[in-house]
């Protein structure tokens, strides 16, 4: 027989008392071992920036006991005599691997020291220091300033970047990627300003006046190695690349070897409403420059930006093709949207 209604009434208030207690039990547990991964993570945190504090003491005092000073001075000094190794190219592996080691090393020490007692020294020397003949160990100063104090440090890296600081083409790219990796928003806004407003030629004025830039000193245009500004722009992955690039590829003031570097992104990307303009950059390359190398990348970059599409084009080009070089490159490109393959660069003329 089915109990009746009044039978049945305790014995559900019964389950329904019972499932809440269990929830409550099982929220509770929840909400316990919650607490208890919090309390272990911010210990293990504290640790380690314990373990890391000591490590700089022990490094700092291991670098002045090797060094004819204390403190700053004592880091200054070995920063002086390892910097040049790691970009010397006479030396050897070995010395090498222990110049990036001693490098690492100071970076702690300084950053044990603090800005209290490093940061004075530190921009004392910047300022004595020649950016050209001292570029090796400015660079690292650099980065000791970040590490000291962001915030003033950023604004030192910032001054660099647009040419204002210590003015240095080389310079300004190494600032580039200081302040890509302590402020991605604000590297991207900057790269993309110097992208737009210069150019090896120079700075356009005009340009510069609209974003409300500063004109960079004489000594920090890249008259040479402009494409290394979109190098470093690339390794920001700017959501807004693509506009940027294609307004690039509009200004008549770059050089080809920038403009290339352009094209070859855009077609990595394959973006679209980059073809036409990349299309056009056959016909009329930056600087009338008949270059087989620069005519290669615009080839691959329409081929894999069009598919089958620029299987036409292609062919249109193929018999006034300037020399063996740039007609195997087109051939290459057919071959490969003809077969639904990833355009693959042959930078050569085929053979036999």
């Amino acid at each position: 027989m089915t109990p009746a209604p009044a039978q049945r009434a305790p014995f559900t208030a019964l389950l329904l008392l019972l499932a809440c207690s269990l929830c409550a039990l099982t929220y509770y547990q929840t909400i316990r071992s919650e607490r208890a991964v919090r309390e272990q993570d911010a210990r293990l945190q504290a640790s380690e920036e314990l373990l890391r504090e000591l490590l700089g003491e022990v490094t700092r005092l291991r670098i002045e006991q090797s060094a004819d000073g204390m403190g700053a001075a004592a880091l200054l000094e070995k920063l002086q005599v390892y910097a040049p190794l790691m970009s010397d190219a006479r030396a050897t592996e070995p010395d090498y691997q222990n110049a990036k080691k001693e490098i690492v090393a100071i970076l702690r020490a300084f950053e044990a020291l603090g800005a209290e007692a490093a940061w004075t020294p530190v921009m004392e020397r910047l300022e004595a220091a020649d950016p050209r003949k001292d570029f090796d160990e400015v660079k690292w100063l650099l980065e000791v300033a970040v590490r000291l104090d962001l915030s003033a440090g950023k604004q030192i890296v910032k001054e660099v970047m647009l040419g204002q600081r210590m003015p240095n083409p080389r310079l300004r790219w190494f600032a580039c990627r200081v302040m890509t990796e302590r402020d991605i928003q604000l590297a991207r806004a900057l790269m993309r300003q110097i992208l737009l407003t210069e150019s090896s030629r120079g700075v356009n004025t005009d340009r510069a006046a609209t974003y409300n830039m500063p004109v960079p000193d004489q000594a920090a245009f890249a008259v040479t190695g402009f494409n290394n500004f979109v190098s470093r722009y690339l390794e920001t992955d700017d959501p807004q690349t693509e506009e940027t690039l294609m307004q690039l590829l509009h200004r008549v003031e770059h050089d080809q070897v920038t403009i290339q570097e352009c094209v070859k992104e855009l077609g990595r990307r394959k973006c679209k409403r980059a073809a036409k303009l990349i299309r056009k950059l056959y016909d009329s390359p930056p600087l009338a420059q008949q270059n087989p190398l620069f005519f290669g990348h615009v080839i691959d970059a329409v081929a894999t930006i069009e598919g089958r599409e620029s299987i036409e084009w292609l062919e249109s080009k193929l018999p006034t093709a300037a020399t063996d070089v740039v007609a195997a490159r087109i051939q290459n490109a057919l071959d490969c949207v003809r077969a639904g393959k990833p355009v693959v660069p042959q930078v050569g003329p085929r053979r036999g």
